[in-house]
């Protein structure tokens, strides 16, 4: 469990405790102690927040894993991050479009990269050998530097 996921539970614990302790005078629970009352507040809130943040860290919510870089070649030299966004979008979120310049007047490479989620970078990458002002684009899943 991360960090973040333990500090979530340990917040709707206490606040499930606290309910239960300012709804004392309202529900009857008999001679019960005012302790073994909010022990079993804490206990039900973490239950519930452990049921919660499960769920919640099981379902796709666009962590840097579901990220796919994507390599886009032969770009038009006149291509904006907008144009290359536009031309993505329609395949799923796209966060991040990157062209690649280079030296010292910042000239555009005919290059960039596409981040995205990775199920419209699986389906983006059909946009290979689409054209793009009169050149055919080659799209395909970035590798890392190290390979």
């Amino acid at each position: 469990m991360s960090f973040s996921c333990f500090i979530k539970l340990a917040i709707g614990a206490a606040a499930l405790s606290v309910l239960g302790y300012f709804a004392l005078p309202f529900i009857p629970f008999g001679n019960a102690p005012i302790a073994s009352i909010f022990s079993t507040g804490l206990f039900l809130g973490a239950i519930i927040g452990g049921v919660a943040t499960a769920l919640y860290s099981s379902t796709s919510h666009g962590t840097d894993s579901d990220v796919v870089t994507l390599y886009v070649g032969n770009l038009p030299f006149t291509a904006t991050k907008e144009e290359v966004e536009d031309l993505f979008r329609p395949y799923g979120t796209v966060h991040d479009v990157r062209l690649v310049t280079g030296g010292p007047s910042r000239r555009p490479k005919g290059y960039g990269f596409v981040e995205m989620d990775s199920f419209g970078a699986k389906d983006a990458v059909k946009l290979n050998g689409v054209d793009m002002g009169g050149r055919k684009l080659r799209i395909n899943e970035a590798k890392d530097r190290a390979e």
